[in-house]
């Protein structure tokens, strides 16, 4: 009884894995039948697992986004200062989209259906909902500057972020991770009126003139 749900799971996972691959060819589109043959199972598969190319597509999208959030978690970075750590979260994030073949495709050019495009517009507003919240703690803190709207400052630099990445990503040749890095970081810093973090300095005992 086990078996079948494994074997389910299996067959969703080539399919999805197939998937990715032929939208990265396709620049954005595939057919069924090429998708398929690439995953090796019955042209019903996918519709029978997805209910559809859209449905397929959908879960291509959502997998995509989720490995951003999991790329970007800094649960393991240690530094308590917020400028350092939001600059350690963009370069994780340009490596995770660096690193996918499938990041120029679903930044700049998968093929809009209406049922993927309202789904990547929730994933989007998650994530500038989170970035919001991000901003507003920090302003609490005294970090980011208090007169900014934290969810207009978030959607401005999201977007900002997500087409300037999507612009390199299809670039001939690429520009180098870290240059790109600071460059966006630049943009952010400037954007949030964020001072540069200040050295600990260390403390030396006053000489007291007799």
């Amino acid at each position: 009884m086990a078996q079948q749900p494994q074997r389910s799971e299996r067959s969703r996972a080539r399919i999805i894995d197939a998937a990715r691959q032929v939208l990265v060819e396709g620049d954005g589109d595939f057919e069924l039948a090429d998708l398929a043959r690439r995953a090796g199972v019955s042209v019903g598969l996918p519709y029978h697992r997805f209910g559809s190319k859209a449905g397929v597509m959908g879960a291509v999208v959502t997998e995509f986004y989720d490995g951003i959030r999991r790329a970007i978690d800094l649960g393991d970075f240690t530094d308590l200062d917020w400028r350092v750590r939001e600059r350690e979260r963009l370069r994780r994030l340009v490596d995770y989209l660096y690193g996918d073949p499938l990041a120029a495709v679903i930044l700049s050019s998968l093929g809009r259906d209406p049922e993927v495009a309202a789904l990547e517009a929730n994933l989007w507003s998650e994530t500038i909902e989170a970035a919001a919240r991000n901003l507003s703690k920090a302003q609490s803190r005294g970090q980011v500057a208090s007169d900014l709207d934290p969810t207009l400052a978030a959607a401005m630099i999201c977007g900002g972020v997500r087409h300037a990445v999507g612009l390199a990503l299809r670039a001939k040749p690429r520009r180098a991770r870290r240059t790109l890095v600071a460059e966006i970081w630049n943009f952010v810093a400037n954007a949030l009126r964020l001072e540069a973090p200040r050295p600990e300095r260390t403390r030396k005992t006053a000489k007291v003139n007799p």
